[in-house]
């Protein structure tokens, strides 16, 4: 809980910094006498951790208000910087100036040492403290490495355990002396009675949630699911599932309620009693972990596939982790009401850390057995897979080596390594079910309300979406990550400074904020640009007379114009000055146009090719060797589906250099020639006639200009004739061709005109004297 709280505090303190900087004034009187006494209180180094950490703070306080300082002038000096610039260079010696000018230079030069005065002694102030913040934390953390590798005693020496059995039972017996005082109390007694009624609703309702709450999820859960979709299953079984998390709890904290409205408890058992809630709640969560990850939920299936001995000790597993944690939060709880001295403490949570350490080894085998057995698999992720077997070699180790530290004597690195091992499964464990659930979630309700048509791009954004999801549940890990490992709160606090202080490129200085902002407004810039692609695709375009490659090329060029406009706007809110990105801009061109030439020939061409349109997606056209629709033209390369379904991607630089015959560019108007010979000794003009007729009654034929057929000239087989007509879509030019060349051997076949193919006739000399040698060689056989 200790670590919710902090991290709550960390995101809090991170969401408010920058305000609480622009409100936050420097006071330089006041950081002097915080910065001495700071020097003071380290040099002789006898403050408690409390005291130290009370003092950063303070020193954290100066030191943003130093850093607001800072930028409270800086807008102020810009300006005169500019003014001063648009003087132009400060005359060199034995030259002159206007008078005029000169005077208004010195009285910019007074201005600016004028604001530059509090800047410097605010720069000077942030690095002071920067230092003493800096010596502070690394006394903190020396006497935290002490005390993690301090020597302590064994709790294996049996005449502590007789210690820690007596304390542990005087302790409760302590506590039952305070109940029995309290219960017999007038004043209190009278309380009692006052409150009776609302202890017993208070009473009653704790009981049903904690013991009835599951069982009603999930039974409303079936109810629910019995006619629901896919898509509503998934919504029904993520409520459901933190149902049967919180109302639990919440019943807790109505029990506690009720017995705080008792009045029979003092110090010591309020501290038992918080410990209880706290206990409760841990045992709730790793109840929730378990069932979550190995049990199905409704008709969606575990989100942990296991064979069932693996399910069997995971299960057993996360539920020891849970009992550890949650007598770890009772033994602290009485180290709180209660003075133990260290033996004792060493001797009561040794059980603890041999337990955990079992738990650990138990868990760790699981996940390295499931990682193993998943790296098989030909879909399998070889990056994850190392990661799970690390974690579970990782949590073996530390479940054997945590008990033995513990048994040495190292009490301090043995808890630290074992419950801390554990409690970063159980968080990635949690945020594992979160992931899936709400990739679940999204998945079916996405699926759901998408087209047949748009599966893929479906698909590929829901991908995104999970990529995207699985990124900020690891930011958001990798703090909490910190926190448990013993990172201090102060600590995430100086490294989100540093982020807010950021780097400087100049004159200008980049921070986490301005990035922030710069991926905010492009974000915002880009998803604008996309609706209004959408827009003008789905609602404006198809109200004008433009052809579908005409309304691409303008969705297109939308879509470069609008991300161009939000990375400028974008880059312009961070304080870059676009005049130095423009200087980098020329430097670049040198090796643009060595480098890259190929690149940017291909980027312009693609700009050409989508402003003269002299090809559009869905032309057909011949570039080379290769025959097919135009898809798709991106910026650098042209995607042509040829009639063999081969994708071609042709560099957009070869379509503006090289020859193209678009055959759909101005309409779909085309002629197509269909050769024909027949045998010689036919009528050339019934030929003629029937040809003709053919090709007058296609239905793909133009009746004007009205088809002609060409006596091409006299072959060596045949007479050669051709056909020669205009289509009405030149997309049908093979399948015309082919009813064409039907009819024709129909017709021809009906007329008794003759179709020739290539004849040869062989003169053989000699005839008679090679038929006698066959002769002779026939008889000497």
């Amino acid at each position: 809980m200790r670590l919710v709280f902090a991290f709550a505090f960390l995101v809090i303190s991170a969401g408010f910094a920058l305000a609480q900087s622009e409100s936050t004034t420097f006071d330089l009187e006041e950081f002097e006498k915080t910065a001495l006494r700071a020097e003071e209180v380290i040099t002789k180094g006898e403050a408690s951790n409390d005291a130290l950490d009370t003092l950063r703070g303070q020193l954290s306080e100066l030191r943003s208000a130093a850093l607001a300082e800072q930028e409270k002038y800086s807008d102020r000096i810009a300006t005169i910087t500019q003014r001063m610039t648009a003087l132009g260079p400060a005359p060199t010696e034995g030259e002159s100036e206007a008078p005029d000018v000169t005077q208004l230079r010195n009285e910019l030069q007074a201005e600016l040492n004028e604001a530059m005065s509090p800047v410097l002694v605010a720069q000077e102030a942030y690095q002071r403290a920067n230092g003493l913040i800096r010596e502070t934390d690394d006394l903190m953390r020396q006497r935290t490495t002490t005390e993690l590798l301090k020597l302590g005693p064994t709790p294996l020496n049996p005449a502590e355990w007789w210690n820690a059995l007596s304390a542990s039972t005087g302790y409760l017996r302590q506590i039952a002396l305070e109940i029995d005082s309290n219960w017999n109390n007038e004043s209190r007694h009278a309380s009692r009675l006052t409150n009776t009624p609302v202890i017993a609703f208070l009473l009653a309702i704790g009981i049903v949630l904690l013991l009835r709450a599951r069982v009603w999820s999930r039974q409303l859960l079936a109810y629910l699911n019995r006619n629901a979709s896919l898509g509503m299953t998934s919504l029904y079984s993520f409520v459901s599932s933190f149902s049967q998390l919180v109302l639990p709890i919440t019943g807790l904290y109505v029990l506690h309620n009720a017995v705080d409205l008792l009045d029979i408890f003092d110090l010591r058992g309020q501290f038992l009693l918080e410990a209880a809630v706290r206990a409760g709640i841990i045992l709730f969560i790793g109840s929730w972990l378990s069932r979550s990850l190995l049990q199905p939920n409704g008709r969606l299936p575990a989100l942990v596939q296991l064979e069932p001995p693996q399910k069997k000790r995971a299960h057993r597993g996360i539920m020891l982790l849970g009992l550890v944690f949650a007598l770890n939060a009772v033994r602290r709880g009485m180290e709180g009401g209660a003075e133990l001295s260290e033996p004792v403490s060493a001797v009561l949570l040794f059980p603890l850390i041999v337990i955990g350490g079992l738990a650990l080894i138990t868990l760790g085998r699981v996940v390295s057995e499931v990682a193993r057995a998943s790296g098989g698999a030909e879909t399998a992720n070889p990056f994850l897979t190392r990661i799970g077997v690390l974690i579970g070699n990782f949590s073996v180790a530390a479940g054997v080596v945590g008990p033995v530290l513990s048994a040495v004597g190292y009490g301090e690195a043995g808890q630290r390594l074992v419950l801390a091992t554990a409690l970063s499964l159980l968080l990635m464990a949690g945020f594992y079910i979160l992931f899936r659930l709400i990739g679940m979630l999204t998945g079916q309700i996405t699926q759901s309300v998408a087209s047949a048509g748009s599966e893929q791009e479906t698909q590929r954004y829901g991908a995104l979406f999970r990529i995207a999801l699985g990124f900020a549940f690891i930011c958001l890990a990798i703090p909490i990550l910190a926190l448990i490992w013993g990172t201090r709160v102060n600590d995430l606090q100086e490294v989100w400074l540093y982020l807010r202080e950021g780097i400087s490129l100049g004159d200008t200085r980049i921070s986490i904020t301005d990035f922030l902002t710069f991926v905010l407004i492009f974000s915002v810039g880009y998803t604008l640009t996309r609706l209004l692609q959408s827009a003008l695709r789905s609602t404006v375009l198809p109200n004008t007379r433009l052809d579908t490659g005409g309304r691409n090329a303008i969705v297109t060029g939308t879509g470069y114009v609008g991300i161009f406009l939000a990375a400028m706007v974008a880059i312009s809110s961070t304080g870059l000055d676009l005049s130095n990105l423009a200087i980098v801009a020329g430097a670049l061109s040198v090796g643009i146009g060595f480098g890259l030439q190929t690149i940017v020939s291909n980027f312009v061409s693609g700009i050409i090719l989508l402003i003269e349109r002299p090809i559009k997606e869905g032309d057909w056209i011949d570039v080379g060797a290769y025959s097919g629709y135009v898809r798709k033209i991106s910026v650098r390369a042209t995607q042509v589906d040829t009639f063999d379904h081969a994708t071609v991607v042709i560099p957009n630089a070869d379509l503006i250099a090289g020859a193209v015959t678009n055959w759909t560019h101005g309409s779909l108007i085309g002629r197509v020639k269909v050769p024909v010979g027949v045998a010689y000794g036919s009528d050339p003009r019934e030929v003629e006639e029937i040809l003709r007729d053919i090709a007058e009654g296609h239905p793909m034929v133009l009746r004007n200009p009205a088809p002609s057929v060409v006596f091409m000239g006299f072959g060596a087989d045949s007479m050669d004739f051709e056909i020669r007509a205009i289509l009405r879509d030149v997309n049908w030019m093979l399948s015309a061709k082919s009813d064409m060349n039907f009819e024709i051997v129909e017709r021809f076949r009906e007329a008794g005109i003759e179709i020739p193919f290539a004849q040869r006739d062989v003169n053989l000399k000699n005839i008679s004297e090679l038929s006698a040698a066959l002769k002779g060689g026939g008889e000497q056989e």
